[in-house]
């Protein structure tokens, strides 16, 4: 037994350790079980302690084997004392919403010269992000920042489309995601939205004019899904994209399952956008509580495309078709946690590159598709119609 006990011991200490902030949530036990399952020492962090360990019974009673550490300390004040306590090898930071959020929690895990990854949605995050690159090279880190459905999978597709169609510019890029109603859903998430909501969009390359959260509504139809209602979205996308591809329009939208719950928030948006003093942002908590409502009125099947026009050459047609991907049985929240994973496995087992790096083409259509195929693959459907 004493010696099992020390194999274990030696094995824990040559194995590389990733630290998850917000190890439970939505995402983050998502991708703490993906890493123990590929052999990582995984480290589960949170405000409840209670709700760590249940996730982490909950991993060994499907892998006995898999090495997992408990650590609750509040991240915005005891960070540098835990990191400098457990030493792990890589921090991916999942506490949202970061909307708002200032980079404090990758400047400390930088400085302690320990790599990161976040799974921001927001484009001012990722932009505040680029600020530190000179700190990461000093520390001799990598840093990766928006590794999450956008603009990771976003990217991905749209690379993958521009070398199967030979293409070189993109005349629009449309891009939209909807989860299921009955999804589990966050109330970072939550927040995310309703941070947005009716107010002013920032200007990016290709838009043709000022846009507000949540307006401009559309319905997108779905292969095998109910269609669903899309409006204007704030994503790092609109700033990231036409860095690395040339889209002359570019938009973004997100909508909800139930059409219902979509026009009472484009409602609240016109009250937001005509002066209502209200930080709905700050109501989360309640609005989550009420959206489940609705769940009667949905499924758990959620959706995203991207709907492409590109000119085939001079004096030819252009052509128009849209990727899908759809999710069933609430696997949606999976897609999100796939650039975590991938990204922290090229991190912990390959050499890497120092400096921040917004999650862009650092991983192909085929990789994100083949992860994918790990968690039930007959509930994932993607598509170019």
């Amino acid at each position: 037994m004493k010696n099992k006990t020390e194999r274990r011991q030696q094995q824990s200490a040559n194995t590389p350790t990733v630290m998850v902030l917000g190890g439970y949530g939505t995402f983050g036990s998502r991708i703490c079980r993906a890493l123990c399952g590929k052999g990582f020492h995984v480290i589960i962090n949170g405000r409840h302690f209670h709700q760590a360990q249940e996730l982490k019974h909950s991993i060994l009673e499907d892998n006995f084997d898999a090495q997992i550490t408990v650590s609750c300390f509040d991240i915005y004040s005891q960070l540098k004392l835990h990191l400098k306590k457990m030493k792990p090898t890589l921090v991916i930071h999942t506490c949202g919403p970061f909307q708002g959020q200032d980079t404090l929690v990758a400047e400390t895990t930088i400085k302690a010269g320990i790599n990161y990854i976040d799974l921001s949605d927001d484009r001012e995050y990722v932009k505040k992000m680029q600020s530190l690159n000179d700190l990461a090279l000093t520390h001799n880190v990598m840093a990766i920042t928006g590794a999450s459905t956008v603009p990771t999978l976003s990217s991905a597709v749209l690379s993958h489309v521009k070398d199967k169609y030979a293409i070189n510019t993109f005349k629009t890029v449309r891009i939209g995601i909807s989860p299921g109603q009955k999804t589990a859903r966050g109330l970072a998430t939550t927040q995310a939205v309703l941070s947005y909501v009716g107010k002013a969009l920032k200007p990016w390359p290709g838009s043709v004019k000022k846009s507000y959260g949540w307006h401009d509504t559309y319905l997108q139809h779905y292969p095998n899904i109910k269609s669903r209602l899309m409006g204007n979205c704030e994503a790092p996308d609109l700033d990231c994209l036409h860095e690395h591809f040339d889209i002359q329009k570019l938009s973004f939208s997100a909508g909800m399952e139930s059409k219902l719950l979509h026009r009472l928030i484009w409602l609240l948006s016109w009250l937001i956008r005509f002066g209502l003093p209200i930080k709905l942002k700050n109501h989360a908590d309640w609005l989550l509580k009420s959206s489940r409502w609705f769940d009667r009125l949905g499924t758990e099947d959620g959706g995203m495309h991207i709907e492409f026009e590109v000119g085939l050459g001079r004096g030819q047609k252009s052509i128009r078709k849209t990727w899908f991907i759809e999710a069933t049985d609430n696997r949606g929240p999976q897609i999100p946690s796939i650039p975590a994973i991938l990204m922290a496995e090229k991190i912990l087992t390959k050499p890497t590159q120092a400096g921040v790096k917004t999650c862009i083409n650092l991983i192909k259509f085929e990789e994100y598709m083949k992860e994918l195929e790990q968690f039930d693959s007959q509930h994932f459907f993607n598509c170019i119609q």
